[in-house]
Formats: C-alpha cells, structure tokens, sequence
C-alpha cells in the first residue's frame, strides 16, 4: 500500500493505520513507541473516546494527544485509526490536511 509514506516529507516520525482492534494494518518511520504499541493505544483511545462523541452529537471523526515534546494527530474513520507522530512545533495544519485526505482515500480501497 505504502500510501502514509506522502506524510515523511512533512515531517512526520512516524505513522500507523490500525484496525479497530489495535492491529497494524501499515506503519512508516521508525522510534518510540514500537507501532504496535502505538496502534494499540490509538485504537484503544478511539474506542474510550465514541461515547463522549455521541454525547457531543456525532462521531468520532479526529483527536490529538499532546505531551512535552511530541504530539500523535490521528483521524478515525470505516474502524481504522491513522495516526501521525510529530515533534512539537510540526506543521500541524498540513499533517492533518495530508492525514485527511489519506483517511479518504483509504476508505475506498480497504
């Protein structure tokens, strides 16, 4: 598939598609965390987080986790989660247009 390699060029570390139960469908970039740890988590999180949404009167579409020094932008869509690691002061803007546009493309091909 090797479509999530368009988001190196902007800088992202890392990026992983995860199937709703925590499964690496593709990960791209190397560092911490291991991506099947980071897949896990962002599956995990989207699923914690579906209740909130329909409270908040829909469905879960995106979320960020920020710490320190890195921050994961991730897209949720079809039961996939597509996450993207990047260092602090990233283009976020276009990491998340570049996550979105994968995300759509991606629903129509898996």
């Amino acid at each position: 598939m090797k479509m999530l390699e368009t988001l190196v060029p902007l800088g992202v570390r890392q990026v992983v598609l995860a199937s709703q139960d925590g499964l690496v469908i593709e990960s791209v970039g190397k560092g911490t965390p291991e991506p099947e740890l980071l897949a896990a988590e962002l599956a995990t999180l989207a699923r914690a987080s579906r209740t909130l949404a329909h409270g908040l009167g829909g469905e879960l579409r995106r979320f960020t986790l920020a710490t320190e020094h890195r921050e994961v932008l991730v897209v949720v869509f079809n039961g996939y989660c597509l996450g993207a690691v990047v260092e602090k002061g990233a283009d976020r803007r276009n990491i998340g247009l570049e996550l979105s546009r994968l995300a759509m493309r991606l629903a129509q091909t898996i």
